[in-house]
């Protein structure tokens, strides 16, 4: 733990080092205010069933602009968009999607995508939008909110609903950050390393897990423009190391990446790395505030935390949380232990309690016997359950895999589909998982919401993949195996080893991915 927290310093010394000089490129760069662009065209010609990728992949995806480094994905809430977060980019690129099949258009000219820069005039400039991770849409479709890491910041935006298309909102109006941006974005507090957003089902808050704060940030919304206004006093924000004077003291809250708000409204369940936890919060339906629960009930840990949080198993590394439609059952996506917990929720306290024996996890290795054997989970990064509550993916950034298991309605345990069912990777892992494309480092992956369709955001592969999914077993397909068949191994292997660290904490460039 002593060497964790070292090298956890050193990444923070090098993240704030590289900010400065971002910012200042970034104020250079981007108007006062950011629109979408004049281009009437709405979509690009070519539009893909299988997969859209920065370069093509060789002919076997469509072109897209502004998906290097594809970190995260979002699909409407109507179904008629999805929307991809790309870390290298520094951009948020914008796609119609054909409801009948799945398939996906990007925008034509400057619609179809946002960036920092304006990427050499292809895509529409934006402020505060400097290290994208994750993204999400409003529950009625009208705005969309875009946490990023390095601008230690979140950009907001107008969302046109016919056709998608963004447009920030107009002066401070269009970010709120931890600095101002220099008088560009409104100020806040408990933004560094803003990684995660989480919107409350009745569109009355919004929530920003930020990684070097080690904190939750809580916004009221603006149901008419989308504005986000974060609370005042300590009710704006609650922290692992909060003296109670700036936000409200939390634990369990060390690296909190992975962020979701109950179907119901009232708990929020927050994914912690460094703290291998996820903590669990009241919220108060009213006023938006969080409240942790008390007790050793405010935390599920790998160790247990010194006796401050129950006891949890392969949470080595928490990176992402789902709870199900219903209400009933939490999941846990964790880098370290490759493994996805799994926990009944009492639906009036908001309390987790994983479920007991091997039951209560799953992972690559089977956890020496403590969780059921599962393949394709090696840093699984992201999960999702879909609406229907039959299913959960899981993204498993060095599988290069989407893995898929049944859910069990009545406990909510999880059993991964049989054979190749039960996965789809980059190389079909020695014919263990159904051959993908543009799999490569998957980094996050989601369900559209009436579950037809599943798609990934990849970061090696700077791509978003499409899948139809079986409505009756959960199964992916994804284009054809003569497809994935022509990609040809690298003629230069990446090393995931240094991309991708065993311990939890990614090292790459210094920081946290």
């Amino acid at each position: 733990m002593a060497m964790i927290a070292v090298v956890r310093a050193a990444v923070r010394i090098g993240w704030r080092a590289l900010l400065c000089g971002t910012l200042s490129a970034t104020l250079a760069a981007a108007p006062a205010e950011s629109t979408a662009a004049s281009d009437d065209s709405e979509a690009a010609a070519t539009n893909s069933l299988a997969c859209v990728s920065e370069t093509g992949t060789r002919g076997v995806c469509a072109d897209g602009t502004a998906l290097d480094g594809a970190t995260g994905v979002s699909v409407s809430p109507d179904g008629s968009s999805v929307y991809v977060a790309s870390e290298t980019s520094r951009a948020v690129s914008v796609f119609a999607r054909d409801a009948s099949n799945g398939a996906v258009a990007q925008l034509g000219g400057m619609k179809g995508c946002i960036s920092a820069s304006g990427s050499g005039g292809a895509c529409a400039k934006g402020i505060g939008v400097v290290g994208p991770r994750a993204v999400a849409v409003s529950p009625d479709g009208h705005n969309f909110y875009f946490p990023a890491s390095y601008s230690a910041a979140v950009a907001v935006f107008a969302r046109e609903r016919t056709t998608g298309a963004l447009t920030q909102l107009p002066g401070r109006a269009g970010c709120v950050s931890e600095t101002g941006t220099g008088g560009a974005c409104d100020d806040g507090r408990a933004l560094e390393g803003a990684r995660t957003v989480a919107t409350s089902p009745d569109g009355a808050n919004v929530y920003i897990a930020s990684f070097f704060s080690d904190a939750i940030a809580t916004f009221s919304r603006n149901s008419t423009t989308g504005a986000l206004t974060q609370l005042g006093g300590i009710r704006g924000c609650v922290g692992e190391s909060a003296t109670g004077v700036t936000c409200r003291d939390g634990i369990a809250l060390d690296g909190v990446r992975g962020l979701v708000v109950s179907p119901d409204g009232r708990n929020v369940y927050a994914a912690s790395e460094f703290s291998s936890a996820v903590a669990v919060f009241k919220r108060d339906v009213a006023t938006g505030v969080l409240t942790q629960l008390s007790g050793r009930a405010a935390c599920v840990s790998q160790s247990g935390s010194g006796g401050a949080c129950l006891d949890g198993r392969a949470l080595r590394g928490a990176a992402d949380v789902t709870v199900s439609a219903d209400g009933r059952s939490a999941y846990v996506a964790s880098l370290g232990s490759d493994a996805v917990s799994i926990f009944s929720r009492d639906r009036t306290t908001g309390e987790l309690s994983q479920l007991p024996r091997r039951a209560g996890c799953v992972s690559e290795t089977g956890n020496r016997g403590s969780c059921v054997d599962g393949k394709a989970l090696d840093r699984a990064r992201s999960l999702v359950a879909s609406n229907d509550d039959a299913n959960v993916y899981v993204a498993a950034e060095r599988s290069d895999a989407v893995s898929v298991f049944a859910r069990d309605a009545a406990t909510g345990a999880l059993r991964q589909l049989a054979g190749k069912g039960g996965c789809v990777s980059e190389t079909g892992s020695a014919g263990a998982c159904a051959h993908g494309l543009a799999l490569d480092g998957v980094r996050s992956v989601r369900v559209s919401p009436r579950g037809e369709n599943v798609y990934t955001a990849s970061f090696l592969s700077s791509a978003l993949s499409v899948f139809a999914r079986d409505p009756a077993t959960g199964a992916l397909k994804q284009g054809s195996t003569a497809q994935a068949r022509r990609l040809r191994p690298r003629a230069t292997p990446v090393d995931k080893t240094t991309s991708f660290s065993s311990l939890p904490l990614e090292r790459s460039g210094a920081i946290p991915r």
